[in-house]
């Protein structure tokens, strides 16, 4: 707590000092970096879920399978709840290429609206082009 009191005492001594302007750098380039380890997470979640698929797949086909014996059941669902959490797809977020905004993103151009309206105006898109009728 003493830390974080200290560390805005310093931040508001910087901001009367060398302005304003200082303090969105660094709040620009924080969010940057959160950005990027938030993008880095998710690419290294794509690449677990790549690695176990098979054996995800394999164990989660002999809870389901009602033919098999109560302990060979049991088993595989104790192994499947072994394997990393970060394995499975469903905790795989499609981000934005480009910003790595997690919300409205287009899956044939993986970016985000506002990057692809952007670049569509600008004409950097091949085969894309407002539409009027």
């Amino acid at each position: 707590m003493l830390m974080g009191l200290a560390f805005c005492n310093d931040m508001a001594r910087q901001k009367m000092t060398m302005g304003s302007s200082f303090c969105k750098e660094i709040v620009r380039s924080f969010s940057t970096l959160a950005e990027e380890k938030r993008v880095m997470k998710d690419h290294n979640r794509r690449l677990m879920a790549a690695k176990f698929e098979v054996r995800r797949k394999l164990y989660k086909a002999l809870c389901r399978d009602p033919d098999l014996p109560h302990d060979v059941r049991e088993k595989s669902r104790y192994k499947l709840s072994k394997l990393p959490r970060n394995s499975s797809f469903t905790r795989i977020r499609n981000r934005c290429i480009l910003t790595g905004r997690p919300r409205a993103v287009y899956q044939l151009f993986r970016m985000s609206r506002i990057c692809f309206r952007e670049l569509a105006s600008r004409g950097a898109l091949t085969g894309i082009k407002k539409a009027s009728w």
